[in-house]
């Protein structure tokens, strides 16, 4: 389990040396989270408004309006789907060019994503339709007993996470390939079972990883409060929750971004048998198991 867990610490320096070269793949997490919030904001209005008619319908034609609330639920899905796919296809986009010994600029790969914009939205639609159906399914459990309820989300959990694990490599597929959703998730499957022994362990030992800067930042957030709140009050208490929500925001896109360059990288390991530039072939080579990668 240590040799797992210093491999992983291991992947995690090189994938920030990936990220150093290339800076600006810390700019499209931010992108996307901008986007996201900005589109969060503009789908509550009609959300508010479906509320407040919603609460002014007799019980008995209630009915009639259940589809616009899922409707919202989709619509909310898909947009949030598409900022998501879009800024990670230029996250990609970006490693692979590096891999490949160049150096992409914001323009280029904005310009990639751009050209890639029919298979953005077509895994977009599939993603919120699946969004969806785990949403009905909560909807289901909540209005079963306790028992139906536990049951139901218990498999909706295992349906989750599923849907994470299969679809893991389906952006690298779409760069790499220009694979649709059907083909994109074929592709991830294929992958996932050559590096299924140690991706989903990397994927804990990263999250270990990023949970240590977790504690640190927690432990760091208590003192400057400890420090701050007893001298300038209510104005210390905001200082502080800000302090603590930028640094667990940026730990969350930082880490997000080297999880995506490493994926990338094991993607083209397994795809081709070539070791990514800044890896190494004892690092990659240790990703798989028993299933040897084809050299081309």
């Amino acid at each position: 389990m240590s040799n797992v867990f210093s491999r992983s610490w291991e992947i995690t320096k090189i994938s920030f040396r990936v990220i150093g070269k290339d800076k600006e793949l810390l700019i499209y997490p931010f992108l996307a989270a901008i986007f996201s919030l900005l589109f969060s904001i503009a789908i509550l209005f009609p959300t508010i408004i479906y509320q407040l008619i919603q609460s002014g319908i007799p019980e008995d034609t209630l009915s009639a309006f259940g589809l616009v609330e899922y409707l919202i639920v989709f619509a909310t899905y898909l947009g949030l789907a598409l900022i998501a796919t879009f800024f990670n296809v230029c996250v990609v986009y970006t490693v692979k060019t590096r891999f490949e010994g160049g150096n992409a600029t914001l323009r280029s790969s904005f310009k990639f994503a751009f050209s890639k914009f029919h298979l953005i939205i077509s895994w977009s639609l599939l993603t919120a339709t699946v969004g969806l159906l785990l949403y009905l399914l909560d909807r289901i459990a909540e209005s079963l007993g306790n028992i139906g309820e536990v049951i139901v989300k218990i498999i909706r959990g295992i349906i989750g996470m599923a849907w994470n694990i299969v679809t893991i490599f389906v952006i690298p597929g779409m760069v790499y390939y220009e694979l649709g959703p059907r083909d994109a998730i074929k592709k991830s499957v294929d992958t996932l079972g050559k590096t299924w022994g140690e991706s989903i362990v990397r994927h804990f030992g990263l999250g270990f990883i990023q949970f240590l800067f977790f504690l640190l930042g927690a432990g760091i957030t208590i003192v400057i409060g400890f420090l701050i709140i007893p001298i300038m009050g209510v104005p210390g208490i905001i200082i502080t929750v800000a302090i603590g929500l930028i640094y667990f925001i940026l730990l969350i896109l930082i880490f997000n971004v080297a999880n995506s360059v490493y994926n990338t990288a094991l993607f083209v390991y397994a795809d081709t048998g070539a070791i990514p530039a800044g890896y190494n072939q004892e690092l990659m080579s240790h990703a798989f198991r028993q299933k040897k990668v084809r050299t081309r």
